[in-house]
């Protein structure tokens, strides 16, 4: 029966119970988040919702009749359940790094 043993390369052995090493506060670990991330994060959902769907949904359109070549009504659609589509992934990623973050 082999023995496992520490790997000597890491400092924290995953084999071993117990609290992993101490990590330091975000600010001395990196940079600072942008002004820019902390004003997105202190919007209310819907406001963050109201915000981005235009502009998702503007894009999409774009990207549908443009590359995609995708007919103009077809395009329009496209562009409006996309749009509510991506709108919805990033109010969730934004409300799961928020709660993360504090």
């Amino acid at each position: 029966m082999a023995v496992r043993r520490p790997i000597s390369s890491c400092e924290y052995d995953p084999t071993q119970m117990g609290d992993p090493p101490h990590r330091p506060a975000p600010e001395a670990r990196g940079p600072r988040r942008s002004k820019l991330i902390l004003w997105w994060e202190a919007l209310e959902t819907w406001h963050q919702l109201a915000i981005s769907f235009p502009i998702f949904s503007v894009l999409m359109f774009v990207i549908n009749v443009g590359p995609f070549s995708q007919p103009l009504l077809r395009s329009v659609f496209y562009g409006l359940f996309e749009g509510a589509v991506l709108s919805g992934l990033l109010a969730v990623a934004t409300a799961t790094e928020r709660s993360r973050r504090r």
